[in-house]
């Protein structure tokens, strides 16, 4: 598929998404189908470890929902709306990868959902807003906000970030674990791809077993969550990197894993 929003460039094992809708990158129905597709697409690229998702654009990351499509749909439209995006988000727990939202601009309604759903949320440390402002809008968040925030950040600091439709600067987010680092404008694409390359290097088919038990288990009662972990852990013990890491440890070298 050919993408009139997002550009897909892949250097060794980190593949980046880079969405490119002017002036903030909003979201409407064929925008949310374009990341459905470029999430699929990256999902099954068996070679990549690390997907980054990024803005082209200066100051959002998105920065919500086109407000004017919104406004025309009726009830079924909303829902299938939502459903668009949840289904596209969810993708990206989904995947055996890592995933870092690079968030370098505002991250707004969709925008901040979509980082919710991200594994890691590294954010520029400059004026960029964070959060959820829909129900100043008189609508609610669509895109898994309301289940995504409160399993983050905890119960009642999400609630009030939903009630009063709360947005917020980069401090306040890593203060209450909304994102996990700030990283200087100047500096961010080049840090944040340092950090990318510092995970690819790792044991890919072990990082992405270990993203599904956790993600997986996480709501399970204790029994049933060990026994995906076991589940999980056989399928892993059975590939070239489970292999690798405990021969090179036993050889005292540094381990070739090879994401097989």
């Amino acid at each position: 598929m050919s993408y009139q929003y997002i550009t897909l460039k892949k250097e060794e094992r980190v593949l980046t998404i880079s969405l490119n809708r002017p002036p903030t990158n909003p979201l409407n129905g064929e925008f949310g189908m374009e990341l459905f597709k470029a999430f699929s697409d990256a999902e099954q690229m068996d070679d990549v470890t690390v997907v980054v998702i990024t803005s082209a654009l200066e100051k959002a990351f998105i920065a919500g929902a086109d407000i004017k499509e919104m406004a025309a749909q009726g009830p079924a439209e909303a829902e299938n709306f939502s459903r668009l995006l949840q289904g596209a988000n969810n993708i990206l727990g989904r995947m055996k990868k890592v995933v870092i939202a690079a968030i370098n601009g505002h991250a707004l309604g969709g925008g901040c959902e979509l980082a919710l759903a991200c594994d890691y949320r590294l954010m520029t440390s400059g004026k960029a807003l964070i959060g959820l402002p829909e129900a100043g809008l008189g609508i609610i968040p669509g895109a898994g906000g309301t289940q995504r925030l409160p399993r983050l950040i905890g119960l009642s600091k999400a609630l009030d970030i939903l009630l009063r439709g709360r947005t917020m600067g980069p401090q306040e987010a890593l203060a209450i674990g909304l994102v996990d680092r700030l990283i200087e404008p100047e500096n961010f694409m080049a840090e944040v791809m340092k950090f990318a390359n510092e995970l690819a290097a790792g044991a890919g088919k072990a990082l992405g077993y270990i993203k599904a038990a956790v993600y997986e288990g996480i709501d399970l009662p204790m029994e049933q969550a060990l026994a995906v972990e076991r589940k999980y852990s056989a399928e892993n013990h059975r590939t070239h990197d489970a292999k690798e890491g405990l021969t090179a440890f036993i050889e005292k070298r540094k381990p070739n894993f090879l994401n097989k």
